[in-house]
């Protein structure tokens, strides 16, 4: 096939691309869209390049036997990147010191309880939404962030 019919081809089958990654829970807005994106039309266009016309491509290849295809190598890429990610997260874990998690300084954490006490019901509700890892938008838990390190840092300028 010529670079221009590949290129047709692959438009051709964008909206297949786009159900794959939604299958694989990867939606539009998120940071790896667009590079898994790529990764499906690299994918397609080695396989694609293998036939001399379009119509042989599309005789060999059914419609859903690709989405299965492009769809089992998505996960493998992802399974791949996770192991990747796991095994550098165990590399750094190896290199932090192992301090002892009684070591507190109780002064700090009397200074935290005060702190909390001061705040308003509604914003011990958001501390404790931030602290409990509850469902929040990385929006609000940014906004939120940004609301109690103000408010902290001006709790301990006062004392």
């Amino acid at each position: 096939m010529e670079q221009q019919e590949l290129n047709q081809l692959i438009q051709d089958y964008e909206r297949l691309f786009h159900k794959v990654l939604q299958r694989c829970s990867l939606f539009p807005g998120q940071v790896d869209y667009e590079d898994h994106l790529q990764e499906l039309r690299l994918l397609f266009f080695m396989r694609a390049k293998e036939y001399a016309t379009k119509s042989e491509f599309e005789a060999a290849n059914d419609i859903t036997y690709l989405f299965r295809h492009l769809l089992w190598r998505m996960i493998d890429t992802k399974r791949k990147k996770y192991l990747e990610i796991e095994e550098v997260t165990d590399e750094i874990l190896d290199y932090l010191p192992n301090e002892d998690p009684t070591d507190f300084h109780f002064e700090s954490l009397d200074q935290l309880a005060r702190f909390y006490q001061q705040l308003s019901p509604k914003d011990q509700q958001k501390c404790r939404a931030l602290l409990t890892n509850e469902n929040l938008s990385r929006q609000n838990k940014s906004r939120y962030r940004k609301y109690f390190r103000k408010h902290f840092q001006y709790s301990f300028e006062k004392v």
